[in-house]
């Protein structure tokens, strides 16, 4: 009897240690953070320009290459690149060289064979021959290097002119008179997150603006910060239950994208939490960027 009861209160003790061991096995800690997109872009407008019309708004989706604003060149601009179109690629000067180059070769070319002539039948010297042989590849390496700058310059033009191309949608060639309007367009595909409150017709604006912000959904990011005792419980891959205060304490279901290897607090004084990266899925659009989310981790 005394033995069953020493077995029972052992068995109760046993029991009590191991929930012990797996309580501290698995514990439980809660982070906060912030939604984010994935991937944000906010495109630049090229010229000092006046808006003309706001082709978007907050939530639209945008693919690729859609326009998102039409504007106009402001006066001084429109000046400055119906000049740069109407000076083309600027070769005439290395042309003009290229022909008289040629001209001489030509002619140095003609006296070059006759000394060869005279050379080979002995009425002529070989170092006249040489002499001139030498000036005929001199010209021939002018001219080569003339005819490369020329394409190089040739080229450099064509692609403006593609670019402009783009701004303006439509084809842009040397010496027409510019449209009108040029375009702002979405550089990825996504959803228009932002618009500047300053996008209203007439207005104006310089060179190197971004008046659209445009973010891709799906999946969606959250960094927390992980304290350094707890870092090494996790791994790339390891699941973590989201809850989103905003939705109602909605929950989602996380996966550990990336873990910074580096803390970001470098002082001796200070604790040190690394930054740990989490990809939720959001193909409801239910999670916007900015909202508060509360990050749950099993550590093991």
């Amino acid at each position: 009897m005394k033995k069953s009861f020493l077995f029972s209160c052992c068995m109760v003790a046993l029991s009590l240690v191991l929930g012990t061991a797996v309580q501290a096995a698995e514990e439980t800690t809660i982070l906060t953070g912030k939604v984010r997109t994935t991937v944000t872009r906010a495109p630049i407008v090229h010229f000092n320009g006046v808006v003309d019309s706001l082709l978007v708004a907050p939530g639209d989706h945008v693919e690729k290459g859609q326009p998102l604003l039409r504007y106009t060149l402001q006066a001084e601009a429109r000046r400055n690149l119906q000049r740069e179109v109407n000076m083309g690629p600027g070769t005439e000067s290395l042309r003009a060289q290229v022909l008289d180059l040629t001209s001489q070769l030509a002619q140095v070319q003609a006296q070059r064979n006759k000394a060869r002539t005279l050379a080979a039948s002995g009425l002529g010297s070989n170092k006249a021959f040489g002499r001139l042989e030498g000036d005929v590849q001199s010209l021939e390496s002018r001219i080569e290097l003339l005819q490369a700058s020329i394409a190089k310059s040739q080229g450099n033009f064509d692609m403006r002119m593609n670019e402009l191309s783009g701004y303006f949608d439509t084809e842009i060639r040397e010496g027409m008179p510019l449209p009108q309007y040029l375009y702002l367009k979405s550089p990825i595909d996504g959803y228009v997150l932002s618009v500047s409150p300053t996008m209203n017709p007439g207005a104006t604006f310089e060179a190197g603006y971004t008046p659209v912000s445009i973010g891709q959904m799906n999946p969606m990011l959250i960094q927390v910060p992980v304290y350094e005792a707890e870092i090494s419980s996790l791994k790339v891959g390891d699941q973590a239950l989201v809850e989103i205060p905003s939705l109602d304490d909605k929950s989602f279901k996380a996966t550990i994208t990336e873990i910074a290897w580096v803390s970001n607090e470098m002082d001796v004084s200070q604790a040190s939490y690394f930054n740990v990266e989490l990809t939720i899925p959001n193909p409801n659009l239910e999670l916007k960027p900015g909202f508060k989310a509360v990050v749950r981790f099993t550590l093991k």
